[in-house]
């Protein structure tokens, strides 16, 4: 018997595209099953009857597989899905604390592939391997603030295979220690595209909800051989980021974030921006991105009105992306 209660969620991180290897951890994460699409259609043509398929006259094409996901984003495995998404073979700097920094197609970094293993351990039939992993569009986020309430930062997206088959789990995997940013701990650091990221200044008190969306545009490509697996990744269109958040009515903001937006004239106001989530210790996780206001409108929160402000990624010279994400914590190797 194979049940919902037990089942596991796995990850290895590959060293060729597509060759699969042993999970090395769980992963706290929400997950489907993976789900295997082989192309398989029937043929248009005409034979005499008026059904449409004529026996026999069927066929598979190429293989593809996913598995949406969901998760609280954590200190120590956020990583694993940015080096999939973000920027592949990030090693990073420092002993413990160490630093991860991961650009959105930054430099001529390769984004790495995972081995997803999923299911129930012992049940045979019902324990899957995909290989060749890549995070095609990736969320992160946390709700509107509310007292008391617990709003933690979620992660969400797809993970896009080359194949899934039949294999048993790695066993004796254990989850790591983990701990969950949280939305009642990020501020929100900003200023003008001339200044430093680091140099940015807080408006206090004033960030009340955050989302960001990137996206890779994903596709397998595959060429003409024995197999019907594709045999690596391509882009079919440029990288895209959005964001979105609902900020306190202050002079600060309106000065700072509507005023700009509502400015007259052609030119569409830039503006860098860092979200910054502390942690237990010197844990903490940075988003720092240049972006594009492309609506500052008036949303609600508990009957308090805000503003809601959503914007687009733009690149930015200093990051040589539009994002990076900054990671601080105590794990060494993922």
């Amino acid at each position: 018997m194979s049940e919902q209660v037990y089942r596991v969620v796995q990850y290895g991180v590959e060293t060729t595209v597509g060759t699969s290897v042993p999970a090395t951890a769980k992963l706290a994460v929400d997950a489907a099953t993976p789900e295997l699409d082989r192309g398989s259609a029937f043929g248009a043509e005409d034979y005499g009857r008026s059904i449409r398929n004529h026996a026999g006259r069927g066929y598979h094409g190429l293989r593809g597989a996913q598995m949406p996901f969901a998760g609280d984003v954590t200190f120590e495995q956020i990583m694993v899905f940015l080096e999939a998404h973000y920027q592949g073979g990030v090693t990073p700097t420092g002993t413990d604390p160490y630093t991860w920094v991961y650009a959105l197609e930054g430099g001529a970094a390769t984004r790495k592939t995972l081995t997803i293993e999923e299911g129930v351990p012992s049940s045979t039939q019902d324990e899957w391997e995909m290989a060749g992993c890549v995070v095609d569009e990736l969320t992160l986020e946390y709700d509107a603030l509310a007292a008391p309430g617990a709003q933690p930062w979620r992660m969400s997206g797809t993970l896009l295979g080359l194949n899934r088959t039949v294999a048993t789990l790695t066993a004796s995997l254990t989850l790591p220690a983990l701990e969950t940013v949280m939305g009642h701990l990020t501020i929100l650091k900003e200023g003008t595209t001339a200044t430093a990221f680091a140099s940015l200044t807080e408006i206090a008190a004033s960030l009340v909800r955050f989302s960001v969306t990137t996206s890779r545009s994903n596709v397998r490509r595959a060429y003409g051989s024995t197999s019907d697996v594709a045999t690596g990744w391509g882009q079919s269109e440029k990288a895209t980021g959005t964001f979105e958040a609902m900020l306190k009515i202050s002079a600060t903001t309106k000065s700072n974030v509507l005023d700009i937006w509502n400015a007259s004239g052609g030119s569409l106001g830039e503006r860098r921006w860092r979200i910054a989530a502390a942690g237990s210790g010197t844990k903490t996780l940075t988003l720092d991105f240049r972006t594009g206001f492309t609506n500052v409108g008036i949303d609600d929160r508990d009957g308090e009105r805000v503003y809601a402000v959503s914007g687009e990624l733009v690149d930015d010279d200093t990051l040589a992306a539009p994002i990076t994400a900054t990671i601080v914590n105590s794990i060494a190797a993922i």
